[in-house]
């Protein structure tokens, strides 16, 4: 059931190191739970999954070295003292027990709940596809040994600081309603409401027309991972086309831009090159059937980064499987901060996607126009002469987005259901990236990166959406026959290569505008990266060229709120926010640590651990398809 392309032989290889299997494991449930409409969906809420998984392996297994490379999360604050030189069990050593065992433990609490939205079915065959996982992973845990239940203890201090607990919001959208009036996002006229079954453990009872909004207070109420000045984060407001504003001209840029690259293949004016359409599609992962969300591709892309940059082969070397631990943790807890960060600022100005600006541009057009005539009347006493207001302007009412793929079904593309600025595309890939630059930067004499500029750090890739498997149905889909089996418009297998993660960090992001689902200043400014931004054909720079602004309150777009956050989790060597830091003091007694008092020494005195009660998390559906 819900079978997708076959795993790739890399990947069966990787998957014979538990970090990499557990980090399989938590992609497929990615990518399942949005098949099945279970929890954890949405790219906050599956950012933030994985950022747990990452976080409490990686304490697990550095709390379970005799002399860690790098400094635990919690530090201090670990739960008990888990011994390295114990035997070994089953052919796992302590650590790889102790890493096992907090990622069962983070796994089961985020999948094992049923709650508001989902049906016992999904629930059941999300615990069943888990447990078949771990059952047939190519090794097996001591669930016994001392060293499991020390990775379980570490996995539930982790889940109590950081999880969205059942009676928080989270990515739900509560009682939220958009703002009427210009600029400001509301429905997709292409979607402007989903059906959902009214009871998800009986759809046979019908349906129910749903208006979805993702996240909206997602950014001001959950916790912080490693972010450590959250102010700095601030974006400048988006560009309007409004008389007086030094910005209008960006906006008509940017609006005639997404136009002509950003339009369904039939729209008029679209000239997007099928190269274009192939990065607009490789990028996508917008939470489709058998495929998941943006977290899950850059996931994907770290895996291959990380594995080809072991210095011992084929067999990983012991500092190898540091590493490995280290940089999917970095990767993770940066994109977890990026989803709340960008949800944030989202919320913060609640800007329309293209989709609507597009329809609505010319001035007499959208519902906020109730008065048209009077409208006019005062709009035409501000507006120079040359500008058009007779629907042959910019404006078009009937526009289409090429929009987000409905990947692996029959259903038509979509525009997200949150707002435009910053994109989160955008944010996610900027965060994941630098981190990882940042990361290899001085670890590997044979790779050059400027720290906001470009790098060697090269890797190939073949996506999901793009791999000869993956297919745009005739038909609803069938969970119970193979997409190989289903007929349907197969995606030609592209298999890319990148020369460096800074471009990949810049097409990521322009990306979305070639879906025509964000304007190029969701993802940076334009001065920034376009030789005459305000030219009729605007060409973009070079990505070795191009240097994002990074000052708050003057940062425009994802890509560097994405680098400002990585930058900070770098500086702070991915210690505690200052909010956790206090609620970790707070919740187990943990005085301030001295500088001496790191590492294992100091936890040496604590008592073994005892299985923890794990803490319930959210488990509602938040999915945005």
């Amino acid at each position: 059931m819900f079978v997708a392309a076959p795993i790739p032989q890399d990947d069966l290889d990787r998957n014979e190191v538990p970090i990499f299997f557990w980090n399989f494991v938590g992609l497929e449930m990615n990518r399942l739970t949005h098949s099945l409409g279970g929890p954890q969906s949405g790219p906050t809420m599956s950012s933030r999954a994985l950022g747990l998984l990452h976080l409490a392996m990686h304490d697990a297994w550095f709390g379970c070295s005799a002399m860690p490379t790098f400094t635990p999360y919690l530090d201090g604050a670990l739960p008990g003292a888990c011994d390295p030189m114990a035997a070994d069990s089953l052919g796992l050593t302590p650590r790889e027990i102790a890493l096992s065992g907090a990622a069962i433990t983070v796994l089961d609490a985020l999948y094992h709940n049923t709650g508001r939205g989902i049906s016992v079915v999904a629930r059941d065959q999300l615990v069943s596809a888990l447990d078949v996982m771990i059952a047939n992973a190519p090794f097996q845990p001591d669930t016994l040994h001392p060293a499991f239940a020390f990775g379980q203890a570490v996995a539930g201090r982790i889940l109590t600081l950081l999880a969205v607990k059942p009676n928080e919001i989270g990515a739900e959208q509560g009682h939220y309603e958009p703002k009427p009036g210009r600029y400001f996002f509301r429905d997709e006229p292409v979607n402007p409401v989903r059906l959902m079954p009214i009871d998800p453990d009986h759809p046979e009872r019908g349906e129910k027309a749903v208006r979805i909004y993702h996240g909206p207070y997602y950014g001001t109420t959950v916790a912080t991972f490693s972010v450590t000045d959250e102010a700095a984060l601030v974006l400048a407001e988006p560009p309007k086309d409004e008389p007086g504003n030094p910005q209008a001209g960006e906006y008509l840029a940017a609006l005639r831009e997404v136009k002509r690259l950003g339009g369904a293949p039939n729209a008029d004016g679209t000239e997007r090159t099928p190269n274009q359409t192939v990065a607009a599609y490789f990028w996508a992962y917008d939470g489709a059937n058998l495929i998941g969300t943006p977290p899950r591709l850059y996931n994907q892309i770290v895996r291959t980064i990380a594995w080809d940059r072991r210095t011992s082969k084929p067999v990983p070397s012991a500092d190898d499987l540091d590493e490995f631990v280290r940089v999917f943790a970095l990767a993770n807890t940066a994109m977890a901060d990026a989803g709340k960060f960008s949800w944030r600022e989202k919320y913060r100005y609640e800007f329309w996607r293209p989709l609507s600006g597009v329809r609505e541009h010319d001035i007499y057009q959208g519902s906020q126009w109730e008065n048209a005539e009077a409208s006019l009347s005062s709009l035409n006493d501000t507006l120079p002469d040359d500008v058009l207001i007779d629907g042959e302007s910019d404006g078009d009412p009937f526009w289409e987005s090429l929009g987000a793929p409905e990947t692996n079904t029959d259903r038509v593309s979509f525009k997200p259901p949150f707002p435009a600025y910053p994109s989160g595309h955008a944010t996610f890939g900027a965060a994941c990236f630098q981190v990882v630059r940042c990361f290899y930067k001085d670890r590997r004499d044979d790779l050059t990166v400027n720290e906001h500029g470009c790098d060697n750090i090269t890797f190939t890739m073949v996506s999901d959406e793009l791999d000869g498997f993956s297919r745009d149905l005739r038909q609803p889909y069938n969970p119970a026959v193979p997409i190989v089996d289903q007929p349907g418009t197969v995606r030609t297998r592209v298999t890319r290569t990148f020369p460096g993660l800074w471009h990949a960090i810049f097409e990521n992001a322009i990306s979305r505008i070639f879906l025509g689902v964000h304007w190029r200043f969701d993802a940076f400014k334009s001065e920034d990266a376009l030789i005459d931004p305000t030219g009729d054909n605007p060409q973009y720079k070079d990505p070795c060229t191009i240097v994002y602004g990074l000052k708050p309150m003057e940062m425009v777009g994802g890509v560097p709120l994405g680098i400002a956050i990585a930058d900070q989790i770098c500086a702070a060597d991915m210690a505690p926010s200052p909010a956790v830091a206090q609620a970790i003091m707070t919740l187990f007694n943990v005085a301030p640590a001295a500088e001496d008092q790191h590492g294992p020494a100091a936890r040496a005195i604590l008592p073994a651990p005892t299985v923890p009660s794990i803490p319930e998390v959210q488990s509602a559906n938040t999915n945005i398809r």
